[in-house]
């Protein structure tokens, strides 16, 4: 018998208790699924159809294996579990979505007896733990540039300043080797060495420099024609074609606007620079609806009241080319401080760009482009300064 209280009658009413246990567990925010022996599917509740992607909850008695088919490392845990006599009170699962994603499931598992105290049925709760461990990696990723950033800015101090002294004494000889060219010319051969230096210290200390932003309510189809105007002007190429699909009904949102077009502009010019004398560049910018984040919103900070993590809305722009493409096989470097591709490259202008991306809470990825060569995607939440 279930019962609860009837404030009214100040006294308890009872309930009826399949109703009560559905509720129940319909109503937990952790995903929990459970299967008998003969490999039966018994519970599934809705977070859990959400983490594991399984659109139809009508197979319940049906074959676990024809519903897990996407997962079999769930159901291959659940049928091991018959043979434990401990079962483990927190382990981790990687899946895969259907977009090619890697999802962190933490987990327990726990039995359900019969009347002999045999395990007849295996019960699987667990939890989408993508961000928790997205956010860990962030927090370690931002320990170690700090410590890049000390070393660097020690490095820089200790050799600009005999760089310097060394830039002013071949000023001061090349006046004196007026008649010998040979001289001259290897004078001038160290000053631009040094300044190749002073350069390649600038980059690095450009990256390490923590990036600060001034949030306001702009708009970004503007920004986005800025970008392009200022793109073309930078790299001159009269057999590039450059063409747009901008939506011109996104409404303004918080952005720090001179920050976000040098994420465009610096995507831009990479794009020019790909597709060398001939090729095509497109930029494409929607609205579309921010897509869910497991099953259980994870907001260590700010809860789901957080605007930035539950966002309804966010903007996708797209900047595609006709080049080469970024191999798949450096995909997963190519926003590393210092990891370029291009000859020459100092590799500080795509990491630049994904530290100001994720100080607006965003998301930048590479792949494939249509073109055939690369297409870089950020998207940005929609957030107003009423949120």
């Amino acid at each position: 018998m279930v019962c609860t209280y009837n404030v009214e009658n100040e006294r308890l009413r009872p309930i009826d208790e399949r109703a009560f246990l559905k509720g129940l567990i319909e109503g937990m925010r952790c995903g929990i699924v459970s299967v008998d022996r003969g490999g039966r599917l018994l519970l599934l509740n809705e977070p859990a159809a959400q983490i594991l992607e399984i659109e139809d909850r009508s197979g319940r008695g049906t074959t676990a294996e024809a519903v897990f088919g996407r997962h079999p490392q769930v159901l291959r845990v659940l049928n091991e579990s018959f043979a434990m006599s401990a079962l483990p009170s927190r382990a981790e699962l990687e899946l895969t979505t259907a977009a090619g994603d890697a999802r962190t499931v933490g987990f327990t598992l726990s039995h359900v007896l019969d009347d002999d105290g045999q395990p007849a049925a295996a019960a699987m709760f667990f939890k989408d733990l993508t961000q928790i461990e997205q956010r860990e990696e962030q927090a370690r990723l931002k320990d170690r540039l700090a410590a890049l950033g000390e070393m660097a800015a020690s490095m820089a101090h200790e050799i600009r300043n005999p760089l310097a002294a060394i830039d002013v004494t071949c000023s001061l000889v090349r006046r004196r080797l007026n008649r010998d060219e040979r001289g001259r010319e290897l004078l001038d051969k160290v000053t631009r060495e040094i300044h190749r230096l002073n350069q390649a210290i600038s980059s690095s200390l450009e990256f390490v420099r923590p990036v600060s932003i001034n949030l306001a309510r702009a708009e970004l189809p503007p920004l986005l024609r800025a970008a392009i105007g200022v793109a073309r002007e930078r790299v001159a190429s009269a057999d590039v074609t450059l063409d747009a699909q901008i939506d011109e009904t996104i409404e303004p949102f918080l952005m720090d606007s001179s920050q976000l077009r040098q994420v465009f502009e610096n995507l831009l010019v990479n794009a020019i620079e790909a597709v060398g004398a001939s090729g095509r560049v497109r930029v494409e910018a929607e609205r579309i609806k921010a897509p869910a984040v497991g099953s259980i919103p994870y907001a260590p900070e700010g809860g789901t009241r957080d605007p930035w993590l539950s966002a309804k809305h966010c903007v996708m722009v797209r900047v595609m080319d006709s080049g080469p493409g970024v191999p798949e096989e450096v995909r997963d470097r190519i926003f590393y401080p210092f990891f370029t591709t291009k000859r020459g490259g100092s590799g500080v202008g795509l990491s630049t760009v994904k530290k100001i991306v994720d100080q607006h809470r965003g998301l930048i990825d590479v792949d494939a482009a249509p073109l055939g060569g690369a297409r870089f995607s950020v998207r940005l939440p929609v957030v107003q300064p009423e949120d």
